[in-house]
């Protein structure tokens, strides 16, 4: 089993939750993302009567069935095995009745809710006039999220304002990839966390010791890996015709981020456009981002594997014989390579916020600047002590004569902007380059990369706060 990395906070949470009882708490997010093997973790560390049940797409007497016999099975209570339950707040009843303190865990609860959403109703009905009086806890997990929103958190939703608890387990941060590899170089375990993202089901699919074209050709490229049909089963499992939307993040992948773009891309009249892409950005698929300097915004793939997909499995496949050759792994590399600099940026903004928070910068707002032609990776402005701090961020390794006309660029630059007056900061965040009296250098070895065998973030510490705050602003 893949040894579970970070989720500290989300930890800390459920166990605050859960010792405030009576209660209903939400588990939400991604496929993938780890939230089954999180509550799991979670149960094994609390003390007296609890039960998980993991919900199937199939009616709901068969569900109810399920949870009654998990309920015998975990709890010894044999009488619920022979009982015929006909709705779900009954069978929890009695279950309160019996086991007065119990935590009950419902996994993919999406599934059943699919299969019979009445079962929302009766839950409602047993959170409202039951559990009250009880010391029960009920957890709820789902990772459909259209199917959460609509039926347990959105406004209109029967449960809408009921949890102690909603919490939505996102993807990993970067700082802890090479505790999934710790064999590999930091350079390579940033290539592959460039192909997956924070999701720790995929970093499980690395074959111990694997290589970076190891992990191309059977990860990735291979008839048999799982990713291969993975972003059919993300779209297929939250939507009735993913079509249109499996249009829209294809228009994306290949450059096509803005609206006009993608209407002419995909054949979607741009007037429609907005309902599939506030579908996309729930999903956690697509963002959109707005430069500091600009009114206009474009959009960008969020998720790392669907990246991938698009940009590599996909182009690649007429390639494909029964296994990834020698030239599939290459231009596959060749591609990663090349989707690495909108990574390492990505990485380079979440550091400059982990700079804030341990008090080696400050600012006020920051963001990509873009206006009038002028373009600075990231700007972060403090406009308190009216100070700016300008990064170039590129993910190759400097010479120091190459840093040197970065920064005097970067330098001229802002110049160009509302911040000419102010002063000025100069930064670099490079894979590899040597110090510079002319620009702050940051370099893959100045970031706050969890190194193996090391302990994990204790929570006083600025870092675990930036994760914190990061995870749930």
């Amino acid at each position: 089993m893949q040894k579970f990395i970070d989720r500290e906070k989300e930890l800390r949470l459920l166990r605050k939750a859960c010792g405030k009882r009576p209660g209903l708490v939400v588990v939400y997010g991604r496929r993938r993302a780890g939230k089954t093997r999180l509550v799991v973790e979670w149960l094994q560390g609390l003390r007296g009567p609890k039960v998980y049940y993991h919900a199937v797409p199939a009616s709901h007497e068969v569900n109810l069935r399920g949870l009654a016999q998990a309920i015998s099975s975990q709890l010894g209570l044999r009488v619920f095995e022979k009982t015929s339950f006909e709705t779900l707040d009954a069978l929890l009843e009695m279950l309160s009745e019996m086991r007065r303190n119990t935590v009950v865990v419902i996994d993919e609860i999406t599934y059943w809710i699919r299969g019979s959403p009445r079962v929302v109703g009766e839950l409602q009905r047993f959170v409202d006039h039951i559990l009250p009086g009880t010391g029960m806890q009920i957890v709820v997990v789902g990772s459909l999220i259209g199917v959460m929103t609509s039926s347990v958190l959105g406004g209109s939703a029967p449960l809408y304002g009921r949890a102690s608890l909603r919490l939505r387990v996102e993807p990993l941060e970067p700082w802890h990839t090479p505790l999934f590899h710790p064999w590999l170089s930091l350079e390579d375990a940033l290539r592959v966390y460039g192909l997956f993202g924070g999701i720790p089901y995929y970093h499980s699919l690395v074959p111990l010791n694997a290589g970076l074209d190891q992990v191309l050709r059977e990860v990735v490229l291979s008839p048999s890996s799982p990713l291969r049909d993975e972003v059919f089963f993300l779209l297929r499992d939250e939507l009735r015709n993913p079509a249109p939307y499996l249009s829209i993040l294809e228009a994306i992948a290949s450059g096509k981020t803005r609206a006009s773009e993608i209407a002419q891309y995909t054949g979607i009249p741009v007037q429609h456009l907005p309902r599939y892409l506030s579908v996309l950005e729930m999903l956690g698929l697509v963002e959109r981002t707005k430069p500091l300097g600009s009114k206009r915004g474009w959009y960008r793939l969020r998720d790392y594997a669907a990246k991938t997909w698009f940009t590599i499995i996909r182009p690649l496949e007429h390639l494909q014989g029964a296994e990834p050759d020698e030239e599939m792994v290459r231009r596959a590399r060749e591609i990663l390579e090349k989707n690495m600099g909108e990574v390492w940026e990505d990485i380079a903004r979440k550091y400059v916020k982990w700079l804030r928070a341990v008090g080696r910068i400050r600012y006020t707002k920051m963001g990509r600047w873009l206006r009038k032609g002028v373009e600075i990776d990231i700007i972060a402005v403090d406009e308190e002590t009216r100070t700016v701090h300008a990064f170039e961020v590129k993910w190759s390794d400097l010479s120091a004569q190459q840093a040197k006309r970065i920064a005097k660029k970067l330098g001229a630059k802002i110049g160009q902007t509302p911040y000419a007056d102010w002063e000025a900061e100069i930064h670099i965040i490079a894979r590899n380059a040597p110090r510079i009296e002319e620009a702050t250098i940051h370099t893959i070895r100045d970031m706050p990369f969890k190194k193996p065998g090391a302990k994990q973030l204790e929570q006083d510490t600025p870092e675990y706060k930036l994760l914190e705050k990061e995870r749930y602003p």
